[in-house]
């Protein structure tokens, strides 16, 4: 069976493999498919998917944004996350790159991530972890080659390299991950903006690993999926590397009830994380689904144009 991997993250933000770098991993690895989805930013696209082309690969562009997870519109009347708790991501897949609301959305989530840097060093030093924000720019431009999304894995090198985390996981373990006490959360975008901005850019909205929504039960699961496909939601992620089988099993039990497509991915971020590009074994059936899904969508919006 051929794969796919619709998850993955280059040094156009916070992994470690050039854009065009992945094409050859994902060949290595017997993919027939992959897309590109780095966090608030198309910088990689063109990259990837001219050496995507050269290796036959077929390359889906996409995009991963942060939404608000605890926007009022997804607060379940009944038990929930606690406050402050639970992360809401939306992935943009078969997105147009160069879509201009897009383009300023990323701007707009670029900024609040480095108004946050900050804030996390100050947080850090009071708990005796000594850094500085020019060490976090220098690791990052290292990695990104130039491209300048600075976030909390940045910071987490630094950590690992002066001796104040073991690894990356375990500097977001410890320290920054959410509910931790360097955790600053970052401004996000309504659900239905995030969602809206993905459909102008010409894409799918596809909720990442709803396992990180961290719901309460099932019912408020239900609740959450069900707001989000009101707003738009086209599908989500069944298989990702956070996900156990039973996850999985659950995730696409919610996806048929809803109508939601399904999707998947390794979330590989190369040294950043301990994934493996690939590793969910993603059928290539769920990206030639949904890429049906996705010009049936564009022929009825050229329809309508």
């Amino acid at each position: 069976m051929t794969y796919c991997d619709l998850h993955m993250h280059s040094t156009a933000s916070d992994g470690t493999d050039a854009p065009a770098a992945l094409a050859g991993l994902a060949a290595d690895a017997g993919l027939g498919a992959i897309a590109l989805t780095d966090h608030d930013t198309t910088a990689g696209l063109e990259a990837c998917a001219a050496a995507c082309r050269a290796r036959g690969i077929a390359f889906c562009p996409g995009i991963e944004i942060s939404a608000d997870r605890h926007a009022p519109q997804l607060a379940h009347p009944g038990p929930s996350v606690e406050p402050g708790r639970g992360a809401l991501h939306i992935l943009g897949l078969f997105i147009r790159a160069d879509d201009p609301d897009l383009l300023e959305i990323a701007r707009q989530l670029v900024a609040a991530r480095d108004e946050r840097n900050p804030r996390i060093i100050a947080k850090l030093h009071d708990l005796g972890v000594r850094l500085t924000l020019e060490e976090v720019q220098a690791a990052a431009a290292e990695q990104t080659q130039g491209h300048r999304i600075i976030g909390r894995p940045h910071i987490a090198q630094v950590m690992v390299r002066k001796g104040y985390a073991k690894t990356i996981q375990d500097a977001f373990s410890r320290y920054l991950g959410s509910g931790k006490p360097a955790y600053v959360r970052k401004d996000r975008l309504p659900p239905a903006e995030a969602i809206t901005a993905i459909h102008k850019a010409g894409g799918l909205a596809i909720l990442a690993h709803p396992i990180q929504l961290r719901c309460a039960d099932a019912d408020d699961l239900a609740y959450v999926l069900t707001r989000l496909k009101d707003a738009g939601l086209d599908g989500m992620e069944v298989l990702h590397c956070e996900h156990t089988p039973a996850d999985a099993q659950r995730f696409a039990a919610a996806a048929r009830q809803l109508g939601l497509l399904a999707s998947g991915g390794s979330d590989y971020h190369g040294a950043n994380k301990t994934v493996i590009l690939g590793s969910q074994h993603v059928p290539i059936s769920i990206f030639e689904d949904l890429q049906r899904a996705w010009r049936a969508q564009s022929n009825i919006s050229q329809a309508r144009d």
